[in-house]
């Protein structure tokens, strides 16, 4: 098991209003699963992967990764976050200074990697999602399926345990968003990598081997 969470309960003030957008939410993610979460637009899907990956931390629940109970503002919280997680977000958020590869390398520096082994990683990946020819690209000079793939190696350069994406392909053009839906079934496929992707885009969250919908604050698994 690579990460479990029970019972997850969130609310947010607005004005004065307390919304409650996760009510008992639970799920448990195991080496070389491609989980997808579903649900209608504001249902708290996003709030729930940034608790998994512990950016955010619940108001009431247990979040256990690796083994150990894990409180997102703790020290070893911030470990695991760098260690054994990786992120991709709907917006690419690469570094507009940096090249493809120095994008790929800068969270292996970070956690104290030689700059050697880091540009070695880093290449190697992006040679994998097919960007060989674009390894010393800016983001600007890349398209929007390109600097998706930069940013999928990215969270892939540390070798995480887990990639948690919060709609990966959701700024994407069709022809794009298969193109990184393609590469994140080969990841899981041949690498066994473990995925947990929020999409509003139900007919792609059907490639997943498990589907959950986030309805009324609680996670249900579809079939």
């Amino acid at each position: 098991m690579i990460l479990s969470a029970r019972d997850i309960f969130k609310s947010y003030k607005d004005s004065d209003q307390v919304i409650e957008v996760l009510k008992g939410a639970s799920l448990e993610v195991s080496s070389g699963d491609l989980i997808c979460i579903t649900g209608k637009s504001g249902c708290g899907k996003s709030t729930l992967l940034y608790i998994l990956g512990l950016l955010d931390a619940p108001d009431k629940g247990e979040l256990e990764i690796a083994g150990k109970m894990i409180d997102s503002r703790s020290n070893l919280a911030h470990e695991f976050r760098n260690r054994d997680l990786g992120f991709v977000f709907q917006f690419h958020y690469l570094i507009e200074d940096l090249t493809a590869t120095d994008n790929v390398m800068l969270p292996q520096l970070i956690l104290g990697k030689s700059e050697g082994a880091a540009r070695k990683r880093a290449q190697e990946l992006l040679d994998y999602l097919g960007l060989s020819h674009r390894l010393d690209r800016y983001p600007n000079q890349l398209s929007g399926g390109e600097q998706q793939r930069v940013s999928l190696a990215r969270a892939l350069a540390n070798d995480p345990k887990l990639v948690l994406a919060d709609e990966p392909t959701g700024n994407l053009d069709p022809a794009h968003s298969s193109e990184v839906w393609k590469m994140i079934r080969d990841l899981n496929k041949e690498l066994d990598q473990s995925f947990v992707i929020v999409t509003h885009d139900h007919e792609a969250a059907m490639q997943a081997n498990k589907v959950y919908e986030l309805s009324e604050g609680v996670l249900r698994q579809d079939g």
